[in-house]
Order: C-alpha cells, then sequence, then structure tokens
C-alpha cells in the first residue's frame, strides 16, 4: 500500500516536468459567398520534408490548400491571391512558382542575406528594391538570382509542379500545395489571407 502512494504522489511531479511539445502544423477553415477555404500549414523544414519529401533548404512555409465552391459556383483559382503574414514584424510574401524555388532562375531566400558568388547576382532584399518580384514584401529577406547557364535541370522543380495548386476557373473541388518564402515562424504568429478585401478570407491556425 505504502508503494502505491509514494508512485501516486510521484506521478504528478513527472507529468508537471514533462515539456509540452511545440505545435508546428495547424489547420484552418474560413468560408465567404463563394467558397470554403481549409488550409493546413507546415511551418518546419522537418514538417515540409515529411510532406514533399524535400525540406527547400528551411526557407519556405507550406500551405496544402483545399477550395470548395459554394451552390455550383464557379471560381476563379489565382494564387497571388494567397497572402502569407506574420505577426512577429509584420512581414507579408506571396507564394513563388515551382521555378522561382528550384528551377534554372530560382531565388534563394535566407533570413540574413546571402554571400556573393561569381555565378550569380545579388539583387537586393526581399521587397527592398524588388517591387516586381513575386513574394517579396519591404524588409524581410534578401534574395540570390542564380546564373541560369550554371544550373542543372532540377527534379526537384517537377515535384513541386506537380503538387502545387493549379490555376483555373473551377466549380468543383480543388487542391494542391503553396510555397511560401518565409521562414523560422511560430504557428500562432501566421495568418492566410485569401482574396480581395470585400469577400476576403482571413485563418489563423490551431
Amino acid at each position: 500500500m505504502g508503494f502505491r502512494l509514494f508512485a501516486f504522489a510521484l506521478l504528478p511531479g513527472l507529468l508537471l516536468g514533462t515539456p509540452a511539445k511545440k505545435q508546428t502544423v495547424g489547420f484552418g477553415r474560413g468560408e465567404n459567398e463563394d467558397m470554403i477555404l481549409s488550409v493546413t500549414l507546415y511551418t518546419t523544414p522537418a514538417d515540409v520534408k515529411e510532406l514533399i519529401g524535400d525540406d527547400l533548404g528551411g526557407h519556405y512555409i507550406v500551405a496544402e490548400v483545399k477550395i470548395e465552391p459554394k451552390y455550383g459556383k464557379t471560381i476563379n483559382i489565382d494564387r497571388d491571391d494567397f497572402v502569407l503574414k506574420t505577426d512577429d514584424n509584420g512581414a507579408k510574401v506571396t507564394p513563388f512558382a515551382p521555378s522561382q524555388i528550384a528551377g534554372r532562375e530560382a531565388l534563394i531566400v535566407t533570413q540574413t542575406g546571402v554571400q556573393e558568388k561569381k555565378t550569380g547576382v545579388m539583387v537586393g532584399g526581399l521587397g527592398g528594391g524588388m517591387g516586381s518580384s513575386p513574394g517579396s514584401d519591404p524588409g524581410t529577406n534578401k534574395v540570390k538570382v542564380q546564373n541560369p547557364a550554371s544550373q542543372k535541370e532540377n527534379p526537384l522543380e517537377k515535384t513541386l509542379a506537380d503538387k502545387i495548386l493549379v490555376e483555373r476557373k473551377t466549380d468543383k473541388p480543388a487542391g494542391g500545395l503553396l510555397y511560401f518564402p518565409m521562414e523560422k515562424q511560430k504557428l500562432k504568429n501566421l495568418e492566410i489571407r485569401y482574396g480581395p478585401q470585400e469577400g476576403r478570407i482571413t485563418l489563423r491556425f490551431k
């Protein structure tokens, strides 16, 4: 009897001493008059690698998106309608295309910038001086443009293209992945916005 009482007395201490596992994959769901949007967000390199077989250098957050049109309505799917925002510094990015991640003219995104190489051209901060670059936002990261002649075809580009959310008009449910150039973010700080202000869907993740 004494041993049992000791074991029960020790158990709460053991439970309290076990750190909670940090949540790095989250789910959000929202809707407007035209559609239902469901998004699963993968925030760490390990999460991304488990999803697509490559961690993308640790520089991307990947969203698995499902779109369900309502009442037979036709939806125009445009990847640039999606914006990922972080509360950490207010940065906002739109998705990159597979060619920008793994193609011959890939952009290498880092948190602190990259070193100059003879085979590439530095083009400034992500957004700072790159207003026309997809995925850009002032004051976030820096990018490196690889010399196309120095790059071989990358099978990763095909993998990303096969899994991406396809841009099209549809009245049927659709789904795919979005690749956001953002890194080292806590799930609780992230928000995805879809569409213009009128009818916009905003998702937070749990």
